[in-house]
This record gives C-alpha cells, sequence and structure tokens, in this order.
C-alpha cells in the first residue's frame, strides 16, 4: 500500500498561494492571528515548516517574545517597588552558618539616604577568613552597639515597608538568628530579592538546578554601570542594591540595553558613602 504524503512541495505550496511567517510578512505585511490554522506544511529535506492561507492571517504587528516579556514583568515589579517607597537592606555577617550573627548593618529608603547604617558588636568574635573578605576588624566591632542595642530601631525602620535585599533569605535568616541569640523576636518583614529579580532579568537558565542563575552582587551591579568601591560593606552594597533597582525599573519596554562600560548617572544621584563606623542614625 502506497504511503499518503502528509507534507507538501514548496512548488505546491506556491501554486496554493500558501505561504510561511517570513513571505506572509514580506509579501502582505501578514502574520497569522491567535487562532489562524496552519493550512499545510511544507518539507524540506530534514523538516517540516508550515504554511499559511493569507485570507486567514492578519496585518502584521510586532510583539515582545517571551525574554522580553519577562525583561518587562522584572521592571514593572522594580518600578513598584521604587514607587511604593521601598526599603534597601544590607548585612555583614560574622560568617554564613546557622550559630552566625550580623555585625554590621544598613538601610536606606529609594533616594539612597541611610536610615539606619552601624557596626553591630558580635556574641563572639569575627573569624580571621570573614573579617579578610569584608574588612570588619574585631577591634572596629569593640565599641559598636550590640543588636539590643540596636534592635528598635531596626523594628521601628522596617514597620510598615517593604524591604528589598540582595539574595534576601539570607540577610532574613542571619537577622532572624541574630535576634534569636539575644532572646529577642525578629519583625515578621515584607520582602523581595533584587538577586532573583536581576536573575531573571538576566535570563541565563541553571538547567542543573532548574533556575535562574544566580549573579554575584558586584557582577550584576558591574553589568549595569552600578558598583561602588566598597564591596561586602553594607553601605555599599545597600547602594548597589539600589541601583540595581533604579537600572531594572527604567526598561519598561523590556530590551536589554549596551551594556555600559562606565558607572552610569544612576549612582551619581546617591549621597557619598558615609562612614559606617557611626553610630545608628534615627529614623527619618
Amino acid at each position: 500500500m502506497a504511503r499518503t504524503r502528509i507534507h507538501l512541495t514548496p512548488a505546491e505550496a506556491e501554486a496554493k498561494g500558501w505561504l510561511c511567517c517570513k513571505d506572509l510578512k514580506a509579501r502582505h505585511r501578514l502574520m497569522p492571528g491567535l487562532r489562524t490554522r496552519p493550512a499545510g506544511s511544507v518539507w524540506q529535506g530534514q523538516g517540516a515548516y508550515d504554511v499559511y492561507d493569507p485570507a486567514e492571517c492578519v496585518p502584521w504587528r510586532w510583539e515582545p517574545g517571551p525574554a522580553q516579556l519577562r525583561r518587562q514583568s522584572v521592571a514593572k515589579q522594580a518600578q513598584d517597588l521604587i514607587g511604593g517607597d521601598c526599603l534597601t537592606l544590607d548585612t555583614e555577617t560574622t560568617g554564613v552558618g546557622h550559630d552566625d550573627e550580623v555585625c554590621e548593618i544598613t538601610i536606606i529608603d529609594v533616594t539612597g539616604a541611610p536610615i539606619l547604617d552601624t557596626l553591630v558588636k558580635p556574641t563572639r568574635p569575627i573569624s580571621d577568613e570573614t573579617s579578610a573578605y569584608n574588612g570588619i576588624t574585631n577591634a572596629m566591632l569593640a565599641s559598636a552597639p550590640s543588636w539590643p542595642e540596636v534592635a528598635e530601631q531596626y523594628a521601628a525602620a522596617v514597620e510598615g515597608r517593604t524591604v528589598v535585599a540582595y539574595n534576601t533569605a539570607f540577610d532574613v535568616r542571619l537577622l532572624r538568628q541574630t535576634h534569636q541569640l539575644h532572646g529577642l523576636t525578629a519583625p515578621v518583614l515584607t520582602t523581595a530579592c533584587a538577586m532573583l529579580m536581576y536573575a531573571e532579568w538576566h535570563g541565563e537558565y541553571d538547567r542543573g538546578r532548574d533556575r535562574w542563575r544566580w549573579l554575584k552582587l558586584i557582577d550584576a551591579a558591574t553589568d549595569c554601570g552600578v558598583a561602588e568601591d566598597g564591596a561586602h560593606r553594607a553601605l555599599a552594597d545597600a547602594r548597589m542594591t539600589l541601583g540595581l533597582l533604579r537600572y531594572l525599573q527604567r526598561y519598561t519596554n523590556g530590551r536589554r540595553p549596551p551594556r555600559p562600560k562606565v558607572a552610569t548617572v544612576l549612582q551619581e544621584t546617591l549621597p557619598p558613602v558615609l562612614d559606617s563606623n557611626s553610630a545608628p542614625l534615627p529614623r527619618r
């Protein structure tokens, strides 16, 4: 029994006037509509492509692709956060374990003004390894306030506000641990994570982990032209996180701009970095 041929040849499709998407646009400025079904398919040696009857198509219009739609969503989220007067938070810690604690905290508003910016004296000395990473020494922490002295200001600052951090889950966990070490109850936070937002914007998929690949803050900030000196100190990292939000909220069309070669004007509007050794600032 002869096999039934299911594909057309290019000549047969042309004779019927059925066209692929490329030719629909080039010849007639048409495109398949949402409910337009292929009129047939054409075999091209290694595979087939669909062809359509122009009479069933609609005028061509530009539509964003999945990547652009994804970036539009991220930009809208950043816009809503800044428009909602969010706070940006960063902490430096004695380590990353489940018995480590906060040794520096900064909270800034959407203008970049510090609401809380202080070192915190931990319950035990900071390790040499951690000190080499963030530049915070035990000598710097010796005269710093303890967490119970800072906790009330922290709670007042975050009350009723959305808090954004880079890797928010880590900061929230270390803040909770620090409260628990002193027998205190950590405030319940409304949060957003700039790291997850930028990972989705950046769009590099990690198939092994089945998620968008996370970037280090300094790498993301460099990509966006908002990197600052003093990385791994709370104030500089909080400012870079705010810089990322400002960068993302500008591109509501979802189109990725050229990578800047130097720091952009986004950071020039932020106030200068202050001395993190100072006492906690009152809430404004």
